[in-house]
């Protein structure tokens, strides 16, 4: 009998094993799929690596530095700024000539943002570095989007070609009805870190957590079915007796049988493209702010990351927009559309589509600091209870296995 089942091996399940290995309390972790990282995974395919979905890992994340070696994982980093496809064809450039002093020219100079709306983005960057993160999460769950109008003052233009599609390629819904929380703690984030890829893939952030763990104690391949008191049951019948349970599913996984969680949720689709040449000079993420169009962004991946692939330039392209992966029609779509800022696009070799349907909670009323007790023997864990963040996995994961030697 192990003293404690962690149900789902993604971050918060693994750190939660973390943390009970480091206090050398026993544990097991069960995970329905063939491999660990939940959605934090990296498939090799044809010489490319492929994250399921366009992801970033924020440096600044309080609960990452707690646990991640930085330098082991090889972190490459994206300018800190974004490159603007605008109407006519027009490409601009927004950055952050504090950090990256080549970009002070073209940030002074685009009309994307007026000076008063560069003057506010240097005024929340400071409003937001006095700030503590306690602080941030104890605001009303208002809308970004009415926060960025009415609190922060930003230009329409500005909202829309900017903020709009950069926050929606990050909460995935367009409307950015997500909380302002969110956005305060993200735009915090980015201004304190830089925003990176691992230089293998996002997968190497929960294989770097399970290499402190016992492999003996991370079972793949393995689906609960039910849980009854401290019995777990298995789709093969053979059923584990346990003192806890941390279920760290996503919320439509097991967890939603025990509690009543957040079960609301968005979806991504994100198409990967090869190519013999870069589509920008800038190693940054390219936003979209047509609201008609198919395309959110896109980001050379190999630029940053040279070991993503071994073959052609490897572009990510995140949809606002869904089609069916297999859909023929829609790739080439999206490929026109985009041949109106890079006129090779059209050549673009398809490799994969990602549709994935739970990518992350919804988020328009969120906490920082959340676990949910079902009972004295059962403990639920994962961004769902907090908000849909790596530091926040990591962060119920924690919270997740102090309750369990507390009471142990």
């Amino acid at each position: 009998m192990a003293k404690t089942i962690i149900v789902g091996g993604g971050i918060s399940g693994l750190t939660a094993a973390y943390y009970l290995e480091k206090a050398g309390k026993d544990y097991c972790v069960l995970e329905s799929t063939d491999r660990i990282g939940g959605r934090v995974k990296t498939d090799q395919l044809d010489g490319y690596n492929l994250d399921h979905g366009f992801q970033v890992f924020l440096t600044a994340y309080p609960e990452a530095k707690r646990i991640l070696d930085y330098s082991k994982l090889n972190l490459k980093a994206f300018d800190p700024g974004a490159i603007l496809l605008r109407k006519e064809s027009k490409i601009d450039y927004i950055g952050d000539p504090l950090r990256q002093l080549s970009s002070l020219v073209s940030t002074l100079t685009t009309n994307a943002a007026s000076i008063s709306d560069k003057l506010k983005i240097l005024k929340l960057k400071q409003q937001l570095k006095k700030k503590t993160i306690d602080e941030i999460f104890s605001n009303q769950d208002l809308s970004t989007k009415k926060v960025l109008r009415d609190e922060y003052g930003f230009s329409g233009t500005m909202i829309s070609e900017f903020l709009q599609p950069f926050y929606a390629g990050i909460f995935l819904e367009s409307q950015l009805s997500t909380s302002r929380k969110m956005f305060d703690f993200v735009f915090k984030m980015f201004s304190e870190g830089q925003a990176t890829i691992p230089a293998l893939g996002m997968e190497e952030i929960p294989k770097q957590i399970a290499s402190h763990l016992n492999p003996n104690k991370i079972k793949c391949n393995t689906k609960v079915s039910q849980i009854e008191g401290k019995t777990v049951y298995l789709e093969n019948q053979e059923k584990i007796l346990a003192d806890h349970i941390l279920l760290a599913t996503n919320a439509l996984g097991i967890s939603s049988q025990y509690t009543e969680t957040n079960q609301e949720y968005h979806s991504t689709t994100n198409l990967y493209f090869s190519s013999k040449t870069q589509p920008f000079k800038r190693n940054a993420i390219a936003l979209n702010g047509n609201p008609n169009h198919l395309v959110n962004n896109l980001v050379c991946l190999s630029k940053n990351a040279i070991s993503y692939s071994q073959k052609d330039e490897l572009i990510s392209v995140s949809l606002k927009k869904s089609f069916q992966p297999n859909d023929s029609n829609g790739i080439e779509k999206v490929k026109s559309e985009l041949s109106q800022w890079i006129p090779n696009a059209k050549a673009w070799n398809h490799v994969k589509t990602y549709r994935i349907k739970y990518a992350l909670p919804n988020q328009d009323t969120i906490n920082n600091d959340n676990i949910v007790a079902v009972d004295s023997n059962t403990t639920v864990i994962g961004d769902h209870v907090m908000n849909g963040s790596i530091n926040a996995a990591m962060k119920s994961g924690r919270l997740g296995a102090e309750r369990v030697i507390s009471l142990l």
